[in-house]
């Protein structure tokens, strides 16, 4: 346990960890609140992947920009005024809930919004933490952050789910508000860190020169190009849940929280696992048996589409969701020089822009050939291509 909590022994780190796991908790119950809330008003699944696409734009467009940030700036800063932003957009969208003009066009603009912020959020954040603890405790730190972003989807699945049906989703934006606002404040108390003086370029130099580095990093770039197939075929099934949810099982607001926690559930159990492992061949092979993993529970669900079943199942998807996320930062980190670490992290964004982006054809197959063809088809597609990956890349297997 005391290996497990290493990097709580300092005090800049336990402000991050805080810090991050709030900002996560409110963009974890925004992302489905907005899919619900869409759903109610147009009662489209392809338009409520339209708006969960909202990151994927804003992503593509900053996150390589957003790693460059994060190397050139005081992390502090990036990550306070980038809160602001999140509240902002939260804040106003609760406004327009409450003024009964709010429509799908405005939760997709918020989408766009809070992609943007991301990208410049979470570089900062990732390579923030080699700056307050020691090299060797970098690896549990980074799996302590994936814990505690694991930790909050129990919660705020449950509470979505709770919220939204019983109080309606003015009170569930309310709420993201005053999580966000609180989170900004805490912020404040994050310890100065100096600057990355490896950046003296200009913006499109410093990007052109992080894009060499990652094509000459071979198992860098192994490990991303492996992560956004991932993202764009297995992390849609997460990001549109409550859509598949309400098609596969007809169960109300209340029974898709349950769904989502037993996720976050998983998620924990998959962090916790992988907290303590240490280079080897072994966490390769736990790294491969999780994307794979991921794609067999896509193709149980839709092969089989009963509720307990799929109860039973998310917990294993949630689990390999947050192992493969897990592993793919902390291999990142260690396979990368410290002055190019944000601007990794900002190449590892387009992870997150993958995931709205393979959200549409997921909406448009449910609403087209139904949930389940749209869930076994998916299921099939990503174990076959991650299968080609394996076989034709020596990087890939040379990871340990």
């Amino acid at each position: 346990m005391k290996s497990f909590l290493a990097s709580f022994q300092y005090s800049g780190y336990r402000i991050l960890w805080v810090t991050s796991v709030s900002l996560i908790l409110a963009i974890q119950m925004a992302m489905p609140s907005r899919a619900l809330l869409t759903d109610d008003l147009t009662n489209s699944a392809f338009i409520s992947g339209i708006v969960s696409m909202g990151f994927a734009p804003a992503l593509l467009m900053f996150s390589i920009l957003g790693g460059v940030i994060g190397d050139k700036f005081e992390n502090r800063r990036i990550m306070q005024i980038v809160q602001i932003g999140f509240f902002a957009s939260s804040f106003s969208t609760w406004i327009l809930i409450e003024l009964g003009i709010i429509n799908w066009y405005f939760l997709f603009i918020v989408s766009l919004i809070q992609g943007a912020l991301f990208s410049f959020q979470l570089p900062a954040r990732y390579s923030f933490i080699p700056k307050i603890v020691p090299e060797e405790s970098v690896s549990n730190g980074i799996a302590l952050l994936s814990s505690g972003m694991a930790l909050v989807t129990v919660f705020s699945g449950s509470a979505v789910g709770y919220l939204y049906g019983k109080y309606g989703p003015d009170n569930v934006f309310l709420i993201i508000s005053i999580i966000q606002i609180v989170t900004f404040v805490l912020a404040l108390f994050l310890p100065k860190t100096e600057k990355n003086d490896s950046v003296s370029g200009s913006y499109f130099a410093e990007m052109k020169k992080s894009f060499h580095y990652l094509m000459g990093n071979k198992i860098v770039l192994a490990i991303l190009i492996s992560s956004l197939v991932v993202s764009m075929i297995a992390m849609p099934v997460r990001l549109q849940l409550p859509i598949i949810a309400r098609r596969l099982y007809m169960i109300s607001p209340q029974e898709i929280g349950i769904l989502l926690t037993m996720a976050g559930v998983g998620a924990v159990i998959g962090t916790i696992l992988i907290s303590t492992l240490k280079k080897g061949t072994l966490r390769f092979s736990i790294f491969i048996i999780s994307a794979f993993g991921l794609g067999l529970c896509t193709l149980i669900f839709g092969l089989a589409p009963q509720y307990t079943i799929g109860l039973v199942v998310v917990i294993f998807f949630g689990a390999f969701e947050q192992i493969r996320m897990a592993l793919s930062n902390v291999l990142t980190m260690e396979y990368t020089d410290s002055k190019y670490r944000a601007r990794m992290m900002g190449f590892f964004m387009l992870n997150f822009a993958s995931i709205p982006l393979g959200a549409l054809p997921i909406g448009y197959g449910i609403d087209k050939i139904g949930a389940v063809n749209t869930l076994i088809f998916d299921g099939i597609a990503l174990i076959v291509i991650l299968s080609i990956l394996l076989l034709i890349s020596n990087s890939f297997r040379k990871i340990k």
